[in-house]
């Protein structure tokens, strides 16, 4: 963190001053350490060793395994995580008494600063019980966010089993217990070094070898009521020859090919097929209805006819499991009751295509269920690694915004569909997360997404939904659009006069991040409800924060003792000027607040210039001169009074401000390579201003990036405005 940029190596020395191609050089450095994401399937083991909020630690306690095990015993945990690159992250582990992270031994102290490398790297856990407690609580977190689990916002990692038949899936492996007897020591050393060799066989969960023909009993899996299950599988022929599907079963039975119905059966038995379809890919569904009590269920496999290889498969799905990963199940559907004749005709929504992108009803109320493996307490979960891409938080989003606007103004169709994708992904898997959560207890994916409670996880989040669902149509995201806007004015804390607040403080951030997502949602509805709802925030966020002897906005309001902190954070007033040139753009000219929302404007734009440094860059603390130089209210000024500049809120007065700040971003903020350095991280709050100066700053901040994207879009329309 607080990453400085090499001397002489600014996009300004590199001759990069025209707004389109800081654009995008910006963009291309942004694009490619966030790349585009894929959902990818992994098999989950239900398992105890778990995290129970979505960034808490993983926590374990062994006494649940070996409830009998005397004082003293001594237990191991082993995971494996992936890092993207190279990163310091703060590890806690709570409960160890020893731990060892890539070979190197770590004894006594719970919390250590540790180096994750690019690839894989391994933990090694110890726990001996004692009179409280028998287990751990483990985290890995940003250094800023030390008590964060890392899993969706500078970086992210998740733990997964070391076994080789188990790699990439979520987990932790586990063995005991085992004595701490000193004469035992020679065994736990020798476990010990076969762990750190990579050694796991003994361990926990096991790993079961699979016969390639293995029948999968539904009454195993689904229970003795369950009276009707489905098999999916996809093929692909490598060559011109044709593909053999082989089917053995006990129950009722129906096959589809490709959506086809191609056979049927009441009686128990077997059955061939000579796969001679021109496609060289398609997928395979079996239904299974129970007949009689006890098994039920069918083996099938797909194989090239000339050579006997296995053709069949699911797609996405990553695993090491090998045949028992090429087919996957779903149920149960149904009553136990109805008559199997019945069944076979009822159809259910799997027959009408397979997705992995929601759990399917099952056909009896609310009860829905999803896909998975025939291994014992196996399922499916689908991921999306990293920490930019459809993931779900406000920074992140901002950034998005920043690409999509810039992109849009220099026409790159590209990036647009980045943005857009972005944000689709979230749309098409939001009901699936919320589900995955019920099940689970913390969803595999867009975890912020849950539990909307609050301002940061909807405001930012619905602008972008809104931009996007504006540019593609797509009805997957209006109910998620409608969602967010309930929580905003339903679910949020108001104080008496109607304005948001956190009950203990009210930010100068939570004007951005619910009013420009409202006014969005007065265009987009038409209710005149949302138009009327932004303008009494603002009357409210000015009432409690605005200081009128700075013509600035203090950061933070303090309900309990009715007083602001009087410190102008240059991030919380650069989110309020923001925020206002987005009203002020998407109001009806003829709304009765509109001019008093102009003054408001006004008012802080001739306050935001009088603080400018001379380097033409404003201050972490705006009235503070000894606080640093800081990117992201830089860029937001800009950007902002640009606006003003162009919509005919500002005279051009402002113009000189506005050149000499956006001049000093390419100076020194961004390098030639497009990276952008000096964005503070996200902030906390506090009533004395020397904690803003020791918030650190990171390189390629999401609080930042994006918005110099935006300061660069507008001096490019700015430009075009003044010729």
């Amino acid at each position: 963190m607080n990453e400085k940029m090499e001397d002489g190596n600014s996009i300004y020395a590199a001759g990069i001053t025209e707004p389109a191609d800081v654009i995008a050089r910006v963009t291309e450095r942004m694009l490619e350490t966030r790349p585009r994401q894929h959902i990818r399937l992994r098999p989950y083991k239900d398992q105890f060793i778990r995290q129970q909020t979505p960034f808490g630690p993983y926590q374990a306690d062994f006494t649940a395994c070996w409830p009998d095990a005397p004082n003293d015993s001594i237990a191991y945990a082993a995971a494996r995580f992936h890092a993207d690159f190279e990163q310091e992250v703060i590890l806690t582990a709570n409960g160890s008494t020893k731990l060892w992270f890539n070979g190197k031994a770590y004894v006594g102290a719970q919390t250590f600063s540790i180096r994750m490398n690019p690839g894989w790297n391994d933990l090694l856990l110890q726990c001996a019980k004692d009179n409280e407690r028998w287990g751990f609580d483990l985290l890995i977190g940003f250094p800023r966010y030390p008590g964060m689990w890392a899993k969706d916002y500078l970086f992210s990692t998740r733990p997964t089993f070391p076994q080789q038949g188990l790699l990439g899936e979520e987990g932790f492996a586990y063995i005991g217990p085992f004595s701490s007897k000193e004469g035992e020591k020679d065994s736990r050393d020798r476990l010990e070094a076969e762990a750190l060799a990579g050694d796991f066989l003994l361990w926990e969960p096991q790993v079961l070898e699979q016969t390639n023909r293995r029948f999968v009993d539904f009454s195993e899996l689904y229970g003795p009521d369950a009276s009707c299950a489905y098999g999916t599988t996809f093929y692909e022929k490598r060559n011109d020859g044709s593909l053999l599907l082989n089917v053995e079963f006990e129950g009722d039975i129906k096959i589809w090919m490709d959506g086809q119905e191609v056979f049927r059966s009441t009686v128990n038995g077997k059955t061939q097929f000579e796969m001679n379809s021109l496609k060289s890919r398609g997928q395979v569904l079996i239904k299974c209805v129970r007949r009689n009590a006890g098994k039920w269920g069918f083996s099938a496999e797909i194989t090239e006819h000339a050579t006997g290889q296995r053709a069949d498969g699911i797609p996405g799905l990553e695993s090491r499991r090998g045949n028992d990963a090429r087919w996957l199940y779903i149920g149960p559907f149904g009553k136990r009751d109805e008559k199997p004749e019945w069944m076979l005709e009822r159809s259910f929504d799997v027959e009408a295509g397979i997705r992995f992108d929601q759990p399917y009803s099952t056909g009896e109320g609310e009860c829905k269920t999803y896909w998975r493996l025939s291994s014992t307490g196996t399922f499916v979960r689908p991921y999306l690694d990293g920490f930019f891409f459809g993931q779900w938080f406000y920074a992140i989003q901002v950034g998005l915004y920043g690409l999509l606007q810039s992109a849009e103004v220099i026409g790159k169709a590209d990036v647009v569909q980045y943005a857009t994708d972005s944000m689709e992904v979230m749309a098409q898997y939001h009901d699936y997360a919320l589900w995955d959560a019920a099940r689970y207890g913390v969803p595999s994916l867009i975890p912020r997404a849950e539990r909307l409670q609050e301002l940061d996880p909807c405001g930012a989040i619905g602008v972008m939904f809104i931009e996007t669902y504006e540019r593609t149509g797509s009805e997957t995201i209006l109910p998620i659009i409608h969602r967010l806007a309930d929580t905003v004015m339903r679910v949020v804390p108001r104080m008496e006069d109607g304005t948001f607040y956190r009950i203990d403080t009210m930010w100068a951030d939570d004007f951005f991040m619910s009013c420009p997502f409202l006014v969005r949602m007065g265009r987009m509805t038409g209710e005149t409800r949302y138009f009327d709802e932004v303008v009494q925030q603002a009357k409210g966020f000015h009432n409690r924060l605005w200081l009128p002897d700075k013509r600035l906005f203090a950061h933070i309001f303090f309900p309990m003792t009715g007083v602001n902190s009087s410190v102008p954070w240059g991030r919380g007033n650069g989110w309020i000027l923001f925020a206002l040139t987005e009203l002020l753009l998407h109001l009806p000219d003829d709304h009765p607040g509109r001019e008093w929302l102009l003054e408001m404007y006004r008012d802080l734009a001739v306050g935001i210039v009088s603080y400018q440094d001379h380097s033409g860059l404003w201050h972490q603390v705006l009235d503070e001169s000894a606080s640093y130089l800081e990117t992201s209210c830089t860029a937001m000024f800009v950007f902002s009074l640009a606006r003003g500049i162009r919509m005919g809120w500002l005279g051009k007065p402002f113009l000189e401000g506005v050149t000499k700040g956006w001049s000093a971003l390419l100076q020194h903020c961004v390098d030639a390579q497009g990276n952008v350095y000096g964005v503070c991280l996200g902030s906390g709050c506090s009533m004395e201003s020397s904690y803003y100066y020791d918030i650190p700053t990171h390189i390629n901040d999401d609080h930042g990036t994006g918005i110099v994207l935006l300061a660069a879009a507008e001096m490019f329309l700015l430009a075009k405005h003044l010729k």
